[in-house]
């Protein structure tokens, strides 16, 4: 009878070792898996042509110092695929297209295919209609504080490194915490939910590609929306941009192999 009991005492103690393993190997796996490292480097669309010191040639360079090996980029599946002319985001055909053909960079779109394209976006650019319609006084009015801000903003980037910093971010942060208080909710969701659609791509390309170095080319009004949020997030190691740039270049490591653009 003694017997009997602890035998069964002992397959209780068994299977409760055994449970327990079980619960910590996700999480003893999990250790060994290195986080992504992810930069965020700000573009500025068109204004690379009236930015010197952050030329088309400087944000080329800038790229390839960061020595990615997966991009995230603005663009939706399809841009990638037809590599049509930007009016807007002249940065694409002129620096980035001939990079990933040079570096075979595995490269992530950002934006969404339609529908989901049109329903972000939509019911945001109405707002900014409606806010012109119902203020235009107020609309004028900010319209002249955004241009002032860029035209300081344009004396302070004396470098590709200024333009990632974060005196950058924050005045494009007050930009838009102003933008989202004059405008309303239909600014404040909009922008709210374009950026978590550029971050759930940066969470999966992180996911999908654990230990390697991301680079996020990405508009700079996002810079400090995407840093902030990243800092937050599990396996990801934000890196800081600011400081990379500053660093000496350093010579990029060969790859190998076709470019890999995953349809997201």
């Amino acid at each position: 009878m003694v017997a009997s009991y602890v035998s069964d005492e002992g397959q209780v103690m068994l299977r409760r070792v055994l449970l327990a393993l079980a619960m910590a190997l996700p999480a003893l796996a999990a250790a060994k898996i290195p986080p992504a490292q992810v930069a965020v480097l700000a573009t500025l669309h068109q204004l690379h042509a009236t930015t010197p010191a952050y030329s088309f040639e400087a944000l080329g360079r800038a790229i390839e110092q960061l020595q990615p090996d997966v991009l995230c980029v603005e663009l939706q599946p399809d841009d990638l695929k037809l590599r049509l002319a930007e009016a807007t985001k002249q940065e694409y055909p002129d620096v980035v297209y001939p990079l990933i053909d040079r570096h075979h960079y595995r490269v992530y779109a950002m934006e969404p295919a339609e529908p989901t394209y049109s329903d972000i976006l939509k019911p945001y650019i109405q707002a900014g209609h409606d806010f012109s319609v119902r203020a235009p006084e107020q609309a004028e009015a900010f319209s002249r504080y955004s241009d002032g801000a860029y035209i300081g903003l344009q004396t302070y980037w004396t470098s590709p490194a200024r333009v990632n910093d974060a005196v950058t971010d924050s005045v494009l942060r007050a930009k838009h915490e102003l933008q989202q208080a004059m405008v309303g909710d239909g600014e404040r969701i909009g922008w709210e939910r374009w950026n978590r659609q550029f971050l759930g791509v940066i969470l999966q390309a992180a996911k999908e590609n654990p230990g390697k170095r991301i680079v996020v080319i990405v508009g700079a009004e996002h810079g400090y929306w995407l840093r902030g949020h990243l800092a937050q997030a599990t396996g990801v190691q934000l890196l800081d941009t600011a400081a990379l740039l500053r660093a000496p270049a350093a010579q990029p490591a060969p790859r190998a192999g076709p470019a890999d653009v995953p349809m997201t």
